[in-house]
């Protein structure tokens, strides 16, 4: 009761000088993030727009762990709201307002109203994937501008808005900065295990995924060869299964070559890679993109949000690029993984190749994502 009333207290003090009159030009722009996790999201925009000496703004975190909190520069300002969060979102006056988190409007649950106070809503994807299959059917309609990873999410939402007569929004061919952080990173990157070929094991969450249904054949598998596996929950997953996670970090960990990382604070495992096994999680798209390497794809069943997605009469990315980017195999057919593995493995320049042209094709200004973003958001300030 009394660290309730702490905290009260201390958001009471934030809401109070966040929504002062000589705070008003640092609510011109605001970022807001539901989770730490999306912080990788925002930062690429971030790192470009403090490029400009005359721009100060505000990001407001619903998580106390977002690295935000302990980020220090004169012209970010940070804020923490959970018990304020709702009437902060009810009385917010930004020119621009940039969100990651779908289903603005809508009657899901934890879904936020819109401010008639802000100019523009702005959304950025934190993932590939296509509009119409992975989310809510009206997830983000409510938006005023969104910035499109590539030609699938300008097609997808305009497509929409024809079908169901719904207004235009901004759509910006902007890209996505994550494959770019990944690619750049990747090629300054060194090895730490130059003597042993890692295999990425990185599923999704949700009914149905990898660590529900196939997981112990895989390991059981990958034990018998010398390959260097690192197995890595979805953190959704941990957090809503915890006691099957347990089970399988129990198994991983008495294994010799095997690796079980549940956070996510480095990324080293993904340039580690030689090729990542996956089921439906959009990493597959990141690390194909972003290092040139293949994907093993294990048929789990598609993660569908939304029952009326064929009335748009286009097939999502990640259901049309599932045989470009790598190869998928039947849950049945995880016994027999090993020397497809290896054929990805001895054709890896193959494939590099290939990527590297996908890339150009489906993605939007690769390398130059975060300036083109950036360059879009300061316009809005004007």
């Amino acid at each position: 009761m009394f660290q309730h009333i702490l905290s009260l207290l201390g958001e009471f003090k934030a809401y109070n000088r966040f929504f002062s009159k000589d705070f008003a030009p640092c609510r011109q722009l605001v970022f807001f993030s539901e989770s730490a996790i999306y912080y990788q999201t925002f930062e690429p925009f971030i790192i470009e727009l403090l490029k400009n000496p005359s721009i100060q703004f505000s990001y407001l975190t619903n998580d106390p762990k977002d690295p935000i909190l302990t980020h220090h520069h004169e012209r970010l300002h940070p804020f923490y709201f959970d018990l304020c969060l709702k009437s902060v979102m009810d009385r917010i006056d930004a020119r621009c307002f940039v969100w990651t988190a779908p289903d603005l409007n809508s009657t899901q649950v934890r879904a936020f109203r819109k401010s008639k106070k802000v100019k523009t809503y702005l959304y950025l994807f934190h993932a590939f994937s296509s509009t119409h299959l992975q989310y809510n059917e009206t997830a983000f309609d409510a938006y005023d501008a969104i910035f499109c990873v590539g030609p699938h999410h300008t097609e997808e939402i305009k497509k929409r808005e024809q079908v169901y007569a719904l207004p235009a929004k901004q759509l910006l061919p902007v890209g996505y900065p994550r494959i770019d952080v990944v690619y750049q990173k990747f090629q300054h990157y060194t090895p730490k295990f130059p003597d042993q070929t890692t295999v990425l094991v990185a599923p999704t969450w949700g009914p149905g995924n990898l660590m529900e249904q196939g997981i112990d054949s895989l390991i059981d598998t990958l034990k018998s060869t010398d390959y260097r596996v690192v197995v890595r929950p979805h953190p959704e997953f941990l957090k809503r299964c915890p006691d099957r996670a347990q089970q399988i970090k129990q198994k991983v960990q008495t294994l010799p070559h095997f690796v079980w990382e549940d956070h996510l604070l480095t990324e080293d495992n993904v340039y580690e890679a030689a090729v990542c096994i996956t089921d439906r999680s959009g990493i597959a798209f990141e690390y194909a993109f972003g290092t040139e390497r293949p994907v093993i794809f294990i048929e789990t069943p598609p993660k569908e949000f939304n029952p009326n997605w064929r009335a748009l009469e286009l097939e999502p990315i990640e259901l049309q690029l599932r045989r470009s980017i790598g190869i998928p195999i039947t849950l049945h057919a995880i016994p027999q993984l090993v020397p497809i593995l290896q054929d990805l493995i001895n054709h890896a320049d193959d494939w590099k190749q290939t990527l590297q042209s996908l890339r150009q094709r489906h993605v939007y200004h690769p390398n130059q994502s975060a300036r083109t973003g950036a360059d879009y958001i300061l316009s809005q300030l004007q």
